[in-house]
């Protein structure tokens, strides 16, 4: 390893900014804060940074033309609205197809879902399209008063598997369209079921018109194409070809810093200078199996923005320093700022829900509106709004006395949030807890976009409003003792609701989850309040928990794993997440007791325990290699429960015994009846970042607590899979690094720093699989999933 001498001016630069200013924006992040005042509007993606962008100049090898005007008597209209042809709007010059539909009908859809998906279908003749591996067709939107539309696009598949999946999201394409401009819409189909193809579709969703909208709308598409392109690669661990995998985010100093390419001649690299393009650090590479070579320059601790290059491919520039992950936090802050709900946010959406009712039994009633949209929907709920309040108050933290200017607008942020948490609870336990909002309302009450949710008293929800609320107060102590006062009082007041419940006895299905989030939330208290009576309940919680925890060595399985947790103290079913997940609770809360009261009588235990999950951590990693990414569970052949599982829409496509075993089984065989996912077992419901993230903060959590610098380098290699340390060498942020995907947004449109739900598997594979298609819940945006993002970069921002 050898680096290189910068010269003198250049450190004496480097040196005066840094006096000046703790982080320095890279080029992309200071136009966006320019552009938007510091986040006073949404920020604008750099297209030259999307996978898009590359897909559009990808060589079509093969194309072969769909008819739309010329065959117009061939096509197929289901739904609301009519069709023809139109010959003046056109890309092609040969006529589009104009869809003429209403944006609502005249009874709303019982499940607050959108109003219907009217449909333009180009039948085919039960086709093999196998020599083709992309579908392009161009689109055109006219709706007065509209941001935004949402339009689908769809193969249909009657041979050896149906497409559209029933009950399932594959088969099936979305994208966000701006109207009144041509848009080219491209989806590589390589994985779909296309041996008996009896027709290809485009759709739009009906939304509903909000206050000033037209109650109409007009689709056109045109140059329908079938296409052959050296496709993307969607399934397995095979690294992207003439791409190199690393952290678009950049490295902190002191981090691990790695990347990672396949296939290559030359094991040598190096760093250069992204300003001189100088190379500042060369050395070679370690061989790994099936090709991989690990690419580490720890080592290298110089402030800057570089490029990494090993034979004559070239990463794209990342920050080594301070400055690493601050774009991450102003973008995902973005995503939030863009998701306000009763808020007029211009290119997304008036301000909106202002009619949208929850009822105490009662008869009295809140406004929802406020907070954040939860997703690509604008449905509202306390967990994730609370979650996302948190990760801003943890972000907070991390800079505050380093940069006053996104310490400030985080607090602005996270006080949007609180102010609706607070304002929708009704003070005697009973709250807003969750509503679908899926259609865009007019803020009357009286007409037919009326919603409504219905009160609850959880125990859950009522914990996740004292955590928000007792964290938060503090922050507020000085600049508005009113408010934080408010803070205050809501937390006292929302636990002593959770545990009014909670101390009935009352049975739960999940008591370690459970019990894991009071403990945290009790240790939040007593640092609130200093009040002993929090660490008496916070310590009787920790005893709950760790009665679920496996602490002995499992010496039966081939890998002897110690250290997880089990769903109940009977410990009849291992804890496995697939969608939220809440894994870094049960540490969480025992470290801030052995912090807080480190010579409480239980104290050796809640160290063993924290211990053991260590191990487990430890112990799992290795299982995907080159990568670095902990695994999802283990399960247990015959051991599930669908009880409380959510599907969406008809009840086709639920999930099977068979379907479960078959998942498990291509897990890693750890005794008869035992495997070892490397991704959750999932059903209707994929995407699989939180679970990722939920083991990433716990390991943050214990690198501090027990002085482990390994499980610092564990929780960040989490992060840094979403954000480029993966097979399609692509950042999964929208806007935030590189060759990101279009993500699923549908009302919020395409927004900077949106984190999908995550990379997936394949049907009962267990191997990461991330197609181009477009589609929930996979690449669908999501609260939950960018507040884990924001925590996770909060962690990196404490040192």
């Amino acid at each position: 390893m050898r680096p290189f001498i910068f010269i003198a001016f250049s450190i004496f630069i480097s040196m005066t900014v840094s006096a000046q200013c703790q982080y320095i924006p890279d080029v992309g992040l200071a136009k966006q804060l320019e552009e938007s005042r510091n986040l006073r509007s949404t920020f604008k993606a750099d297209p030259s940074n999307a996978a898009l962008t590359r897909w559009y100049g990808k060589e079509v090898i093969s194309s072969r033309i769909l008819p739309l005007a010329d065959d117009f008597e061939s096509l197929r209209h289901k739904g609301p609205g009519t069709i023809q042809v139109d010959r003046e709007m056109t890309v092609s010059g040969k006529g589009s197809i104009r869809l003429d539909t209403p944006v609502s009908l005249d009874v709303k859809n019982p499940s607050n879902r959108n109003y219907g998906m009217p449909e333009i279908i180009r039948p085919l003749d039960n086709e093999d399209l196998h020599d083709y591996n992309r579908f392009s067709v161009w689109v055109y939107v006219d709706a007065p008063g509209i941001y935004l539309a949402f339009t689908g696009f769809t193969l249909y598949n009657e041979g050896v598997k149906i497409m559209p999946v029933p009950g399932r999201f594959e088969g099936q394409h979305f994208e966000t369209v701006y109207p009144n401009k041509w848009q080219r819409i491209v989806w590589e189909i390589p994985d779909l079921y296309r041996d008996k193809v009896t027709g290809l579709s485009v759709n739009i969703m009906m939304t509903g018109a909000p206050a000033g909208a037209s109650e109409q709308m007009s689709l056109y598409i045109d140059d329908m194409r079938l296409e052959k392109v050296e496709p993307e690669n969607t399934r397995g661990f095979t690294l992207r070809k003439n791409a190199i995998a690393y952290s678009h985010s950049g490295y902190k100093h002191g981090a691990r810093k790695q990347a990672l390419v396949q296939n290559v001649k030359d094991v040598s690299f190096r760093l250069h200078d992204e300003a001189t393009g100088a190379v500042v650090y060369e050395s070679r590479g370690k061989a790994m199996e099936n090709g991989f070579v690990l690419l580490d320059f720890s080592d290298f601790e110089q402030r800057g923005q570089y490029t990494v290059s090993i034979g004559n491919i070239t990463s794209k520039p990342f920050a080594i320093g301070d400055d690493a992950y601050l774009a991450t936090a102003w973008r995902t802050l973005n995503f939030f700022y863009a998701e306000r709900c009763g808020y007029d946010q211009p290119g997304i959406h008036q301000e909106c829900h202002l009619d949208v009712l929850c009822m105490h039994p009662d008869g009295r009633s809140i406004s929802v509106a406020g907070g954040w949209h939860d997703a690509a929907d604008m449905t509202q709920g306390i967990g994730n709004t609370a979650e996302g309040g948190i990760a801003m108050l943890e972000m907070a933290a991390a800079v505050k006395g380093k940069d006053q200017v996104l310490y400030e607008r985080l607090l602005e942020e996270a006080r949007w949030g609180l102010n609706w948490v607070m304002r929708t609870r009704f003070g005697d336990g009973y709250r807003q807890g969750g509503l679908i909002i899926g259609i865009h309302t007019k803020n009357i009450r009286g007409d037919k976009d009326d919603m409504e949710a219905i009160a609850r008293n959880s125990p859950s929800d009522n914990l996740m409003g004292a955590y928000y609320c007792a964290l938060a107060a503090p922050f507020y102590d000085t600049s508005d003792p009113v408010f934080a006062r408010w803070c205050r009082n809501c937390a006292v007041e929302d636990f002593e609701f959770a545990m009014d419940i909670i101390n009935t006895g009352q049975p739960v299905n999940n008591s370690m989850e459970l019990s894991a989030l009071a403990m945290t939330v009790s240790m939040y208290m007593y640092r609130l309040t200093g009040k002993q009576s929090y660490i008496d309940y916070a310590a009787g919680f920790a005893r709950t928990v760790m009665n679920c925890q496996q602490l002995e060595r499992r010496k039966d399985w081939t890998m002897p794993l110690h250290g997880f947790f089990y769903e109940t103290a009977d410990k009849k079913r291992i804890q496995a997440y697939y969608h939220q997940s809440k894994e870094h609770l049960p540490v969480q809360g025992l470290s801030m007791l052995l912090t807080d009261v480190p010579n409480h009588k239980d104290a050796a235990q809640w160290k063993s325990s924290c211990q053991a999950y260590a191990d487990y951590l430890h112990d799992i990693v290795e299982v995907m290699t080159p990568y670095g990414i902990l695994p999802g569970a283990v399960y247990e052949v015959d051991n599930t429960d669908y009880s409380n599982l959510y599907h969406e829409g008809e009840q086709v496509g639920l999930p099977s015994l068979e379907e479960y075993n078959a998942q498990v089984k291509n897990g890693i065989r750890l005794s008869k009846t035992y495997y070892l996912r490397r991704f959750p077992v999932a059903y209707q419901f994929r995407g699989f970042h939180a679970v990722h993230m939920g083991k990433a903060k716990a390991a943050f959590i214990l690198a501090r607590l027990l002085n482990d610098t390994e499980l610092k380098y564990i929780a960040t290699r989490q992060l840094e899979y979403i954000i480029g340390f993966n097979p399609y060498a692509a950042s999964t942020i929208y806007g935030d690094g590189y060759d990101y995907h279009p993500l699923y947004g549908a009302y919020a449109g395409d927004v900077v720093g949106a984190v999908p739900v995550g990379i997936e598997t394949f049907e009962n594979d267990d191997e990461p699989y991330f197609p181009t298609q477009n589609n929930c819940t996979y690449k669908e945006i999501w609260t939950h999933t960018t507040a884990r993002v924001l925590w996770l970069v909060a962690e990196l921002f404490k040192e």
